[in-house]
């Protein structure tokens, strides 16, 4: 189940959530929570239309550092995101986010670290981003190929000049202190932790793997050289590279005849050199058949999501909050 959730305060969604220990603890903006603590709140992993669980808010909370806990209700084995200290980071270095957008049911962007600042003796994390979206406050910001969090979506400056598209994020040694016999920090992790790429031949109704692995970088062809080898001499001039982009699946044909891939939401034809992205479940057609492209991997976000809808924001100035709809 996804780790990554709206928050639903009395039926309407109003911020993120995701959560942080396998026993279903999990981390928002407090300023999310707190003006509605008597509410009825839910939580609805973003991958799971329909999934409603009950969470519980009478949890620690830190008004200053704007970081609240909330506890899911239903019992379920999670995979908790690591919590790794901004200070692993470098400026300039990328991160991503994901969460529910008020514009949309999900969202996520691309943007890079940028420094740490303090205000009344507070100090929170800076990033770039141009795509946080309300709705996304309390949403988690990873550092891109660590599967490592390091700051919750607080607020977004837009500044008409100065700090345009700047993201303020609370540090999560802030939330560690909330629960320091529950939480704890981890050192960064070289790849994409946890991460799963298969690979499978349709076969009507059935599937043949092929290929099951937590190296995200791919060749196949006919080429003995390939890492996944197809015999079929229909595929002589077919040949094809999966490797990660950033925060990103792309597939590049490299066969002289065109290869077809086939989402929930598209359909390309694909020539040579051409590039895209691929989603979890997406089929590339060959000349001998299907393959079936499924992973997982907590730093991945869907690439299939819709882009944010542009919006003049020239006159959005000053410090808004991210994620409480207004």
């Amino acid at each position: 189940m996804d780790v990554v959730g709206r928050l639903v305060r009395d039926g309407v969604a109003v911020g993120t959530a995701f959560i942080v220990t396998a026993d279903g603890l999990a981390a928002t903006a407090a300023h999310v929570i707190a003006p509605h603590p008597e509410a009825e709140w839910t939580f609805e992993p973003l991958t799971m239309p329909g999934v409603s669980l009950p969470v519980d808010t009478a949890l620690p909370s830190d008004a200053a550092a704007d970081l609240a806990l909330v506890q899911l209700g239903a019992a379920a084995e999670w995979q908790p995101m690591a919590l790794v200290s901004h200070t692993s980071a470098t400026p300039g270095d990328p991160v991503h986010l994901r969460g529910f957008a008020a514009s949309r049911d999900y969202d996520s962007g691309v943007g890079h670290y940028v420094g740490v600042t303090a205000e009344t003796g507070r100090a929170w994390v800076k990033v770039s981003c141009r795509h946080a979206q309300p709705g996304m406050s309390g949403a988690p910001v990873l550092l891109t190929g660590t599967g490592g969090v390091i700051g919750v979506v607080s607020a977004r400056l837009n500044a008409e000049r100065w700090n345009r598209d700047t993201v303020l994020l609370s540090c999560v040694e802030d939330l560690v202190a909330l629960a320091p016999e529950r939480l704890r920090l981890t050192a960064p992790v070289g790849g994409f932790i946890r991460g799963t790429l298969r690979l499978s031949w349709v076969r009507g109704s059935q599937t043949e793997l092929l290929l099951e692995t937590d190296d995200f970088n791919i060749s196949f062809g006919r080429s003995s050289a390939s890492r996944v080898y197809l015999p079929d001499p229909r595929d002589s001039r077919f040949h094809g590279q999966l490797s990660l982009v950033g925060t990103t699946l792309v597939y590049q044909h490299l066969g002289s005849h065109p290869a077809f891939l086939a989402g929930a939401t598209r359909q390309l034809r694909i020539a040579k050199g051409d590039s895209c992205p691929v989603g979890d479940k997406d089929r590339i057609s060959v000349a001998s058949g299907t393959m079936l492209v499924e992973f997982s991997a907590p730093d991945l976000y869907d690439p299939n999501a819709e882009p944010t809808a542009s919006e003049d924001e020239d006159a959005d100035e000053g410090k808004e909050e991210a994620g409480d709809g207004r």
